[in-house]
């Protein structure tokens, strides 16, 4: 995704009046410009030519930088978008332009940046994109702000038919959170302030909860997991007899993914177990959740669904902190993740000895969103997690059995 087309994805219509990408046709106007950030090359962020506040906002907020380093780090980068010379300097650039026949109020049907304006119930607007990166559920998010650099919404845009069904997803999940009445008491979600299907894109807009400290323990925040895991009610019942394994194996069966066998396997393993099973965020990752004012934030629901088994929220984020934080190999991050799971899981009144079992099917669900999008036409770099399910697989049954 990351290249001129995957920066622009969603910044307007798809036509032969509109032209989003690098130049313009001859006697089009350019009514969107935008520098790419570090490079067309290695595109991370999309500011606008001349909005330096937006800019500046963007980075504190995309850049997230961990750490008093990382904090330094995006403080300078902030800084440095707040005085334009990146902007100015910056050789990659992008525009969104129109034929000279599109008047002024044809704008909102046909651009996303005055779109989002009207929507919101605002004058002009200015825009920064954080581009989606080659993962599964990739996709723009876009900070729609003043022109004095105020944020008004983040914005999420479903381009595909992976991506619109995720957006669509997260927005009903805020819903059902402002419809409860009853707000979380360990951590914060955003409000909805908009969603809709527009020119086959599906957005999600939602307040601009900005700033804070980010996430960085190592461990699950316990009582938010344990809150969102079991605030909902819990059902008890072997993984096989669930709602939630007939989905996956109607998803792997769809997917065309390579995972019937494995998914055979873990089921014989759980076949003598009885597993809770609740309300899961489905991405639940420090990268995903920030400390302000005093409370956890967190962001990305759009895989949220209840009747997930309890605990899979913790393995997600222990494992895909040892991968991408802490940078264990597969290997390490799997046996890592595997010995701190049965502490996880007591707290969750989950049985710890369901361990492993939960471990696979972390993995399988991991492999299985890169089937998703491989079957959805993106292109996604080496599937990690399904190595490491066949290789715990085949661990498991290379060993002797135990006398």
């Amino acid at each position: 995704m990351r290249d001129a087309d995957a920066c622009m994805r969603g910044l307007a219509v798809t036509g032969d009046r509109v032209h989003a990408g690098a130049g313009r046709p001859p006697g089009w106007r350019a009514v969107d410009r935008y520098v790419v950030l570090p490079s067309l090359r290695r595109p991370g962020l999309l500011v606008p030519e001349s909005s330096p506040r937006a800019g500046a906002a963007a980075a504190r907020q995309f850049l997230l930088l961990p750490g008093r380093g990382g904090r330094a780090a995006t403080e300078a980068a902030a800084a440095a978008l707040r005085t334009g010379l990146p902007q100015r300097a910056g050789r990659s650039r992008l525009a969104v332009s129109v034929s000279p026949d599109v008047a002024d109020a044809e704008l909102p049907d046909l651009v996303l940046r005055h779109h989002l304006a009207a929507a919101l119930g605002t004058g002009a607007v200015d825009l920064a994109v954080r581009v989606g990166a080659t993962r599964p559920n990739g996709k723009p998010v876009v900070q729609v702000s003043e022109p004095g650099g105020r944020v008004l919404a983040y914005t999420k845009v479903g381009w595909n038919d992976l991506t619109g069904p995720l957006v669509a997803a997260e927005a009903e999940a805020l819903r059902t959170f402002a419809a409860r009445g009853d707000a979380p008491r360990t951590f914060k979600v955003a409000r909805l302030l908009h969603s809709e299907e527009w020119q086959g894109n599906t957005l999600a807009v939602v307040e601009p909860l900005v700033g804070g400290a980010a996430v960085t323990a190592p461990d699950p925040p316990r009582d938010a997991t344990h809150e969102l895991a079991l605030g909902g009610g819990i059902t008890r019942l072997p993984l096989a007899a669930s709602g939630w394994w007939a989905d996956t194996l109607r998803r792997i069966d769809a997917a065309g993914a390579d995972l019937a066998a494995a998914a055979d396997v873990v089921a014989a393993e759980a076949e003598a177990m009885t597993l809770g099973f609740g309300r899961g965020h489905g991405d639940w990752t420090p990268w995903n959740m920030r400390r302000l004012d005093g409370r956890l934030v967190v962001w990305d629901w759009e895989r949220s669904r209840d009747g997930v088994p309890v605990g899979l929220d913790a393995l997600h984020y222990g494992l895909l902190v040892a991968l991408n934080a802490r940078h264990l190999p597969p290997p390490r991050a799997v046996a890592d993740t595997l010995e701190r799971a049965p502490g996880w899981l007591r707290a969750l009144d989950q049985p710890p000895e369901a361990a492993r079992v939960m471990l696979c099917l972390e993995l399988l669900e991991m492999s299985l969103r890169y089937a998703e999008a491989r079957r959805a036409g993106v292109t996604v770099r080496h599937d990690r997690f399904g190595t490491a399910l066949h290789q715990l697989l085949d661990v498991r049954a290379e060993q002797p059995p135990v006398p």
